[in-house]
């Protein structure tokens, strides 16, 4: 199904793909920020599985691309508008367009009994899950039935079709952050591969596809926190994203100098041997385990 949304000059068209019958109903959404293009082909690799393997019970619906104007573009927001469609759900059916293809989404979304919305993160990021976990009980357990490794806490900031969706109409949703290719447009295989695979995993615990689970359940941290250089410099990293540090391990040196880990926590990026200059100071990022587990 392809809905039409437009306003006066302009048009949007929203393609819906749905395969099965019944509860429960999933729902898979991507490409809301048009740059983001590693969802995007996720999400059409899962049509392609849907298209050969239909679910057993139940219903998956699947938006492969939320904002085609501004994936057009290759750019985060429309350029009919400049909104940030990840800011403005539930959406306005009488704003501009950005604001009526997401009430358009929030619409063919509302039924679904979970939502997993995928984006892109920087290339220097490892994937993971972000999701209001230390806020909703049944956000946590929905987080855990994707086998990725990681769920981040969200902040919870308003507009995003994850947080909305929970807090109005209390239903399982998150993000899953894909790291992005280094070219424009480019899709980060590798990224894909482990969120396609997730997706496979999560329609298995549900009983919606056949087979065991494969994967393992994520391990839940806090919120990101960056570490910074003392000041401008030459960045060399010493410790790669995935490696768990202690307070006061060398993270890397700026012009020789260490700059040590501030906590124990999981490095979820480092940045790359670089010049690092005021306004832009981070050299890494973290995250520590949360209390929930």
């Amino acid at each position: 199904m392809v809905k039409h949304i437009g306003e006066t000059g302009v048009e949007s068209a929203l393609e819906v793909v749905e395969y099965g019958a019944g509860k429960p109903v999933i729902a898979v959404t991507a490409g809301v920020h048009g740059d983001e293009v590693t969802g995007v082909y996720t999400a059409r690799r899962l049509i392609g599985e849907l298209e050969k393997q239909p679910p057993i019970k139940g219903t998956v619906r699947v938006l492969p691309v939320v904002n085609p104007t501004a994936m057009r573009c290759l750019a985060r927001r429309s350029p009919f508008d400049g909104a940030d469609m990840n800011r403005i759900f539930p959406g306005n059916t009488s704003g501009s367009l950005s604001e009526r293809v997401a009430a358009a989404v929030w619409t063919q979304t509302e039924g679904a009994d979970a939502i997993i919305d995928l984006h892109c993160c920087s290339q220097h990021l490892l994937p993971y899950i972000l999701a209001v976990h230390e806020e909703f009980d049944f956000a946590r357990e929905h987080a855990r039935r994707i086998t990725m490794p990681v769920v981040i806490r969200s902040e919870g900031t308003p507009g995003q079709l994850f947080t909305e969706a929970c807090r109005r109409r209390g239903q399982a949703a998150c993000i899953i952050e894909l790291p992005s290719a280094a070219s424009e447009g480019g899709v980060n295989k590798p990224a894909s591969d482990l969120c396609f695979n997730a997706l496979l995993d999560f329609l298995r615990s549900h009983g919606m596809l056949e087979g065991e689970v494969k994967g393992r359940e994520p391990s839940f941290y806090g919120g990101l926190t960056d570490v910074n250089a003392p000041r401008a410099g030459l960045w060399t990293p010493v410790r790669e994203a995935g490696a768990f540090v202690s307070a006061g391990d060398v993270l890397g040196t700026l012009d020789d100098e260490p700059v040590p880990a501030p906590e124990e926590a999981l490095l979820m990026a480092v940045r790359p041997l670089c010049y690092v200059f005021e306004g832009r100071l981070e050299v890494a990022t973290y995250a520590v385990r949360a209390y929930c587990e």
